[in-house]
């Protein structure tokens, strides 16, 4: 079949477009500000995916709202959606609404809100919901929630999460990829009640318990605005609705914050080989802590304190080879500086005492946060080990899409 390629400058046009592509199409978005466009009740007819991207990647079509109702089989591709609230409007409204579709793949998004360096007068990025949601190689900056998500069989990867007041927030989701992302330099509204992660997977409100998903090559640095958790899983309205089937391995978490990784209300799980660590600011001590679990590993993690809730019965839990690095409150570990090397880069000039711990450093070298190779923790392979592609995936967005999305699968293997 032949596949078609169509340009359009307004949003009556691109729906109407929308409507009408089949499976390979390509529709082309003029440059320009389209408001608010929904694309719902959609179902390309034909084989493959209707890609839908800006016509020109260097100067992007700009979308106020995006919503997609009950919609099959398309990629959003190299658009900016910029979602400023009005005065006095609701901070829980979304720049980006997606319920009750599938496979859709969301690569090269900018998702922003007012961008006057301050998150707290902004509502939310995206809400997701559905199966095989994916979004690779994306912003979000100055936003409530970058994302919410629920469903099955997601990919988030290569995005990065900036002045925003909370990261990715996971219910009732079944299969996910969590990798390669940045977060950095959140801006929580603490006077509201808020209180943030980084990736947070809960059962609140009727949502269920989540399963088999892995956090992998994520480095999170919240920033000195306060405490920001990492990665934090737990079972918020009923410890009945367990998760099951966690892997994290391979993080970075530099904050104040005691939740740099929590694990709870869990059967099944491993964390392995990251690194958790107090930022500059002063504040609690970052931890691992574990709580009512049953069957996990913990290993060759690089941490400042362990901590098990034992009011909380955990069966079936195995700790090994772990290095412990200094905690100013207990005073014992390793020191920092012999684990870490001198950064090599002056955006990166305090890893020794806090890598990220103040705004507009400009880029990181993620390398600066690998243990040294002699050092105790190099020699027992212990720690994260930077990776190409952390918050900025490389390639056309082909190619990100055929080497992350079968990832999904190669990934859930981990759990048999």
């Amino acid at each position: 079949m032949t596949t078609r390629t169509v340009t359009v400058s307004t949003a009556a046009q691109l729906t109407a477009a929308a409507r009408t592509a089949r499976g390979g199409d390509t529709i082309l978005l003029a440059a320009g500000n389209y408001g608010d466009v929904r694309l719902d009740n959609l179902r390309p007819t034909g084989s493959g995916t209707v890609t839908v991207r800006s016509a020109n990647p260097a100067d992007d079509a700009v979308l106020r709202t995006l919503t997609m109702v009950n919609s099959h089989n398309f990629v959003v591709q190299d658009i900016d959606i910029s979602r400023p609230l009005s005065a006095g409007e609701n901070r829980n409204n979304y720049a980006v609404n997606v319920s009750r579709s599938s496979n859709l793949t969301f690569v090269g998004l900018d998702v922003s809100g007012s961008m006057n360096n301050d998150a707290r007068d902004d509502g939310h990025g995206m809400s997701l919901s559905g199966a095989r949601l994916s979004v690779l190689d994306s912003t979000f900056t100055q936003l409530g929630f970058a994302v919410v998500a629920t469903g099955s069989d997601y990919v988030f990867a290569g995005n990065t999460m900036t002045q925003v007041r909370e990261g990715m927030q996971m219910r009732g989701m079944t299969r996910a990829l969590v990798a390669n992302n940045f977060a950095r330099d959140f801006q929580a509204d603490y006077v509201a009640g808020e209180h943030p992660d980084v990736f947070q997977v809960h059962t609140g409100g009727t949502a269920q318990a989540s399963s088999n998903l892995v956090f992998r090559n994520n480095v999170m640095a919240p920033g000195a605005d306060g405490g920001v958790g990492g990665i934090f899983i737990r079972s918020e309205t009923a410890v009945a609705r367990r998760h099951s089937n966690i892997l994290i391995e391979n993080n970075v978490y530099e904050g104040n914050f005691t939740h740099g990784i929590t694990v709870a209300n869990t059967d099944n799980f491993t964390i392995r080989g990251n690194t958790v660590r107090a930022g500059l600011n002063t504040g609690l001590v970052s931890s691992i802590l574990i709580s009512d679990v049953n069957g996990g590993l913990i290993e060759k993690n690089v941490m400042q304190r362990l901590l098990e809730v034992r009011t909380s019965p955990n069966t079936g839990v195995v700790v090994r080879d772990n290095i412990d690095i200094w905690d100013v409150n207990q005073k014992k570990g390793f020191a920092v500086a012999d684990i870490f090397a001198k950064p090599t880069s002056s955006a990166s000039a305090r890893v020794n005492t806090g890598l990220f711990s103040e705004a507009g450093q400009g880029d990181i070298n993620f390398a600066d946060l690998n243990v040294l190779s002699h050092s105790v923790a190099g020699r027992l392979g212990a720690g994260f080990k930077s990776v190409a592609g952390i918050g900025n995936l490389s390639g056309s967005a082909e190619q990100q899409m055929a080497l992350w999305l079968p990832s999904l699968d190669t990934g859930m293997a981990v759990f048999g």
